[in-house]
């Protein structure tokens, strides 16, 4: 579903409501994440509704190396030949050869919102694990991948990437804040550092003039983004303008 010319949001409620995200770099695609199937059919099919083959994509991307991020990386890996990037921390994460950490404070009573408990709990036992996957090329903050500017932005995972398109104002920023099942600053008990997410959302208000914030779970925020963030950091209420999706498009 097209959230503004060149960038478009996948996805449906699986994964809890997880999202992946295509831009359109002159006539060739980027990939951020691949969601939670592990044959990419969602992305695969999806992006064949807008008319493209799955050779267009030419990078996949991660923002972390969460389950429900890159379920289908090395199926579509396979599927476009793109080569894989991310963090060097997600990285052997990613290639199978070391377990995403489970944060302290994490167990397997139940935490708050309770409508997640069924991740929590795949989380702590580290089910549901994808297919391992190499990285072809590390990442690190200020580096360019075609029209987008890359940002370390650590808390949610230590390696988290957010990833700017400083000409659509537009900020694809993983897990650090979510739509969904409420607005938030990521999902507490699955973040390894909450006080360092809010610290890496906060830099992000003074680095970025976003209007659109397109998320790991829930719908993008169309307008007003960046005071959306600042509203979030400094815990206050709003409510923000959020992708409208018709039940057809859902």
């Amino acid at each position: 579903m097209q959230v503004m010319p060149g960038l478009y949001r996948l996805g449906d409620d699986s994964g809890g409501y997880v999202r992946s995200y295509l831009i359109e770099d002159g006539g060739e695609l980027i990939l951020i994440d691949t969601l939670l199937d592990n044959d990419g059919t969602l992305v695969l099919q999806e992006l064949k509704q807008l008319g493209r083959q799955p050779g267009d994509i030419k990078k996949i991307i991660l923002t972390h190396a969460h389950q429900s991020h890159y379920g289908g990386l090395a199926a579509l890996k396979r599927a476009t030949g793109a080569p894989v990037y991310s963090h060097d921390y997600e990285a052997p994460i990613l290639a199978g050869q070391k377990q995403a950490p489970v944060p302290a404070t994490t167990t397997l009573i139940p935490q708050r919102p309770l409508s997640l408990y069924k991740f929590q709990f795949a989380f702590v036992l580290h089910l549901k694990i994808p297919p391992p996957c190499p990285v072809d090329q590390t990442l690190k903050d200020g580096d360019r991948v075609g029209p987008l500017t890359v940002l370390h932005t650590p808390g949610h995972t230590a390696g988290s990437l957010s990833f700017y398109w400083p000409e659509k104002r537009a900020l694809i920023a993983g897990d650090i804040v979510t739509t969904w099942p409420e607005l938030a600053l990521g999902w507490p008990m699955i973040t390894m550092d909450n006080a360092q997410n809010r610290n890496s959302v906060g830099k992000l208000c003074d680095m970025v003039q976003a209007d659109v914030l397109c998320v790991g779970h829930g719908e993008p925020v169309v307008q007003g983004a960046a005071d959306f963030m600042r509203d979030l950091v400094a815990g206050k209420q709003t409510q923000p303008v959020l992708l409208k999706v018709s039940a057809a498009s859902a």
